[in-house]
């Protein structure tokens, strides 16, 4: 049977990170259940993106796992409205967003300096397609044919998953006209 490398990577430190959850765990009889979905976490994101330190990603993992874990049991007992329940985001997810947020740049840097333009002038300074027209003393129909094409060119790039995440982000910003 075929194991990837982040798997046997996985499998060799499954000691370490048992031992690192247990330390870290009030309650060591769910101890495996944190592991099993550690695991399951790290494996997922490497289906979508290369993990250069599988076992040390993990590890980060688990951490929120167990915050996760925490938060929840807060909620159970109706406590989560005290000071001491942290409201920021778990490291997972800050890694996943600037793993995400570094292939967007990329790929924008990938367009032409013209569509680049337009397109941070519509989605990230919040523009309408007549501001924009003026300022680059281009015709609505060339501001709005550059609009289309990054989109597209990005989307080829990047994949479909990020555009649902890209809309909601940025909705806010293309209110206008």
């Amino acid at each position: 049977m075929y194991m990837s490398d982040v798997a046997s990577q996985l499998s060799a430190g499954l000691g370490r990170l048992r031992s690192y959850v247990r330390r870290r765990m009030r309650d060591p009889d769910s101890m495996e259940d944190v592991v099993q979905e550690t695991l399951v976490r790290v494996i997922e994101q490497e289906r979508r993106q290369v993990i250069e330190q599988p076992l040390a990603y993990a590890f980060r993992v688990a951490d929120s796992v167990i915050m996760a874990g925490a938060r929840k049991s807060l909620r159970e007992a109706g406590l989560d409205d005290l000071d001491f329940a942290c409201e920021l985001p778990l490291a997972d997810e800050v890694l996943d967003y600037r793993q995400r947020l570094a292939r967007f740049e990329a790929a924008l840097e990938r367009l032409t300096p013209q569509r680049r333009a337009v397109f941070r002038l519509r989605h990230i300074d919040g523009k309408s397609r007549q501001e924009i027209a003026a300022e680059l003393d281009l015709s609505l129909e060339a501001v709005k044919k550059h609009l289309v094409r990054a989109m597209a060119d990005l989307t080829l790039s990047l994949g479909g998953d990020w555009a649902s995440d890209w809309k909601q982000g940025a909705t806010g910003a293309t209110g206008h006209g």
